[in-house]
């Protein structure tokens, strides 16, 4: 079990991120290729993404062990900027970090990649690099628009519980195996290691994932902690059989409107759903032109959101 304990100020600094967060991503991926207990999307996923790897893609496979453990040091605290600003943040980490967290686990002699990347050799950092990007554009983009949804999805389900019913009653109904009993939030992983986390007003950085079947855990002194829970199902995934929504507005407008879980841009808009960004401009138009969508701007960016009468539709079909 792991038991999180907050202080006064912790509750008012439980956060989300925007969206996917890529090295956590590429972590649990790579975490999910082990002979583990996954999810059902983590096991479609490996069944596809198995044929996908390759040799460059080996460093990136060899920081995580057998039983699921990867280093802290593999998903720095970002400060946005995508994917290659991530792998420059990854590979900017400090030698002494990575030995720390790499030694006690590997041989003194160690050779090889390992070896080399131990002793901060530079061509061994690019090489991990490479692995990241690698694995990114070969096994992740093909189910990029699948886990951004049930990404978006989840976090569209927390801000409406955060609306309705406050921190704490989303961290309540937050998954089956996290219950809140104030001023501790305990999470049931599968494992048998139980440990405490102390906030000390650091906060907490919540983050849903299809890729896990179970809740884990981050806790790095000077940073917030980080606890990965499994992704609730999506709106978007999977319509049923009889699709009443894509009968209405046909399957690529009704899918559209599904991904607008949580708020996007017309880029995550066009990502999420394998669209053109043209396309996904034009049917946000005439979404919100029928009342289902509205649209504002953040930082510059315009942000899709659903509207009330959007968010009913969906419900009824």
């Amino acid at each position: 079990m792991i038991r999180i304990r907050f202080g006064p100020a912790d509750l008012g600094r439980v956060t989300f991120g925007r969206e996917p967060d890529p090295l956590w991503d590429a972590a649990l991926a790579a975490r999910a290729l082990r002979d583990l207990p996954s999810s059902a999307t983590a096991r479609r996923w490996r069944q596809q993404a198995r044929p996908q790897l390759r040799p460059v893609m080996k460093p990136l496979l060899k920081l995580v062990s057998p039983r699921g453990a990867f280093p802290d040091f593999l998903t720095p605290e970002l400060d946005g900027g995508g994917l290659d600003a991530a792998i420059e943040q990854l590979l900017a980490t400090p030698a002494e970090a990575v030995r720390a967290e790499l030694a006690p686990h590997v041989p003194a002699d160690v050779g090889g990649w390992m070896g080399d990347f131990l002793g901060d050799h530079q061509s061994a950092r690019r090489e991990l690099g490479q692995a990241v990007r690698a694995f990114h554009a070969e096994a992740l983009a093909p189910w990029s628009v699948t886990l951004e949804g049930r990404f978006a999805a989840d976090l569209a389900i927390r801000s409406r519980a955060i609306l309705t019913d406050g921190v704490e009653g989303m961290l309540t109904g937050l998954h089956p195996d996290v219950e809140w009993h104030a001023p501790e939030l305990r999470a049931h992983g599968l494992g048998a290691a139980s440990y405490a986390i102390d906030l000390d007003g650091r906060g907490l950085l919540l983050y849903p994932s299809a890729l896990v079947a179970e809740c884990m855990a981050l806790d790095v002194p000077g940073r917030r902690p980080v606890l990965v829970y499994p992704a609730a199902e999506a709106l978007c995934e999977r319509p049923a059989p009889s699709d009443h929504l894509a009968d209405l507005l046909g399957r690529t407008r009704a899918s559209v409107l599904r991904s607008l879980g949580a708020d996007a841009s017309t880029t995550q808009l066009a990502r999420r759903t394998g669209i053109s960004l043209a396309s996904a401009s034009e049917h946000a138009r005439v979404l919100r032109n029928a009342g289902l969508v509205t649209t504002h701007r953040a930082g510059g960016i315009a942000l899709h959101s659903l509207t009330l009468a959007g968010t009913r539709l969906i419900r009824s079909a």
